[in-house]
């Protein structure tokens, strides 16, 4: 009877009902891992889609004000190849000017070209070269963030040095090959530095011709001397002086008469002085 009774009750096997319910619980796990599987892919399918988008709209949306400025650079940049093909135009022209005066001057004009000759290199009409000075002034390092605000060059640290270097007894001044004059300028245009109207670059190199040992002592004994070195110690701007055996100066792009007239001949209307080098402006704070 018990047989029977387990017959009955059981009609399988142990084994085989256990096997079954392995069966049954591997597919639901296997059903679970593929949906789990084809989530993930959806989602980063998704994410994908979400990163590609995001950069299209970065590109597209590059703010005006960058673009403005990559216009206005390459504005500068033609400007500034033009201004110098007309200042080499210029400087042929001066030259023919003076081959066909010596050509057509009488014996009475011979003492005028010569006085004027001596005094073509003064007024930055001619080319020079002899001794010097070189002092290179540059850019602070950029800070953490990439910027150096307070430890740039601006235009009243060149204008003060120029100054310096006139008076300690300098012949002849050029900043990065611009030949100054009674009648150049030294200023910012935000943060570029003009001289002579031309935007330059960081380091800034000025040359001086003269006796290299005065002009280092008097630029050194100067408060053009004293103001270097403030540079350095609270900007940490870099200030560089270098004796040079021989420097050669450019001519001046332009050089005119505002006030000088023939003996006798009326004065030009409208005509002013001639300032020098400007050492107007706001200092550093």
């Amino acid at each position: 009877m018990r047989l029977l009774t387990d017959v009955m009750d059981h009609p399988l096997d142990p084994g085989y009902e256990a096997a079954a319910r392995r069966r049954a619980a591997g597919g639901a796990t296997g059903g679970a891992r593929r949906s789990s599987a084809l989530a993930a892919g959806v989602l980063a399918a998704l994410l994908g889609a979400l990163l590609v988008t995001a950069a299209q709209v970065a590109a597209a949306g590059r703010p005006d004000a960058d673009r403005g400025r990559q216009e206005l650079l390459q504005r500068v940049e033609e400007r500034t190849a033009a201004a110098d093909a007309l200042a080499g135009a210029t400087a042929r022209l001066r030259a023919e000017n003076e081959r066909l005066q010596s050509r057509v001057a009488g014996a009475g004009a011979a003492a005028d070209a010569e006085r004027a000759d001596a005094l073509a290199p003064a007024v930055g009409a001619l080319p020079v070269t002899g001794p010097g000075l070189e002092v290179v002034l540059a850019d602070a390092a950029a800070d953490a963030a990439g910027e150096a605000t307070e430890g740039r060059v601006v235009d009243r640290d060149l204008q003060l040095l120029v100054n310096g270097l006139w008076a300690a007894g300098a012949e002849a001044v050029a900043v990065d090959g611009q030949r100054l004059t009674a009648l150049s300028a030294i200023r910012s245009a935000g943060a570029a530095v003009l001289v002579n109207y031309r935007p330059l670059v960081p380091p800034y190199e000025v040359e001086a011709v003269g006796d290299p040992a005065a002009l280092q002592t008097g630029l050194a004994a100067s408060p053009a001397g004293s103001y270097l070195r403030a540079l350095e110690d609270n900007y940490g701007i870099g200030v560089s002086i270098t004796r040079r055996d021989e420097l050669l100066l450019p001519a001046a792009d332009t050089v005119g008469l505002r006030l000088a007239q023939p003996p006798g001949a009326p004065p030009a209307a409208g005509a002013l002085p001639s300032p020098p080098v400007d050492a107007s402006g706001e200092g550093r704070s």
